[in-house]
């Protein structure tokens, strides 16, 4: 295995979704949704706000549909092969996910929540 194939390896992550579907997770770094457009400066201050007063803020529903983008950057960014088949998903496909699914790929791409158990994969 060479340098960079071990790089993606330990960035991959198998993962059983709630309704069993089988994922590959990437955990997507913050920073690229933003570069990609997909983390509007609304975000970025509620973000930023929750974390330093230490819980949920309350949100416009503007906010709440920026975030809404952002949520489904941060699904189609996050799942790189379902079923162990490669994808490469598109702002219509995530809306494919059950509300559970959806939620959880969330959960794992924000480091929300539980964490993605110890073993990736290759």
């Amino acid at each position: 295995m060479d340098a960079l194939e071990l790089l993606r390896s330990r960035n991959r992550f198998e993962e059983t979704l709630p309704s069993g579907l089988k994922v590959t997770i990437r955990l997507p770094r913050i920073r690229d949704c933003i570069l990609a457009g997909g983390v509007p400066l609304p975000v970025l201050d509620h973000l930023v706000k929750a974390a330093s007063n230490g819980g949920p803020q309350e949100v416009s529903s503007e906010d709440a549909a920026h975030m809404a983008r952002f949520q489904d950057e941060i699904v189609r960014r996050s799942v790189v092969a379902i079923e162990g088949e490669a994808v490469t998903l598109t702002t219509d496909d995530v809306g494919e996910f059950s509300q559970d699914d959806y939620d959880r790929i969330v959960e794992l791409g924000t480091r929300s929540g539980n964490p993605i158990q110890a073993s990736s994969s290759t």
